[in-house]
């Protein structure tokens, strides 16, 4: 079992896959967050706040600090996090190259804790999880 492992995500869907023999790749595992497909308002069943500007006359709509999207996407995040400092911390993984979405990159960065940073041997930011492990391949250095 290699221990070379490669993320093809955006924020619905993680796909992890192995470098097998040679220097072809194989899926093994699918995460989903289907929350992240959502519009805000199928996600919301309330409307947001209001409250009464006593300076002025007339009332506002209070914000949420981060949208209900955005908190799917960061759980996604946080999920694929504990999972490869696991698979680190099990000698399953010692390898890592990313491919993902520029904000789930941006958002997985932040989940990760040092260690397992220190295992990205390659990050690319673009968004190839639609595509098959032959494209994503392509995408990847030569030598894995």
């Amino acid at each position: 079992m290699s221990d070379c492992w490669v993320i093809a995500a955006d924020s619905s869907r993680v796909r992890l896959f192995r470098k097998t023999e040679g220097q072809s790749i194989e899926e093994f595992d699918v995460m989903l967050n289907p929350d992240a497909r959502l519009r805000e308002q199928d996600l919301v069943s309330d409307e947001r706040g209001r409250g009464l500007n006593r300076s002025r006359s007339g009332r506002f709509a209070m914000a949420e600090p981060e949208s209900h999207r955005e908190h799917a996407e960061k759980t996604m995040a946080l999920e694929l996090a504990r999972r490869l400092r696991q698979a680190r911390l099990d000698g399953k993984m010692s390898r890592l190259h990313v491919l993902a979405a520029p904000r789930f990159l941006g958002q997985l960065r932040n989940s990760l804790d040092e260690d397992t940073r220190e295992q990205i041997r390659s990050e690319t930011a673009k968004n190839v999880s639609r595509l098959d492990a032959a494209a994503i391949r392509a995408q990847l250095p030569e030598y894995l």
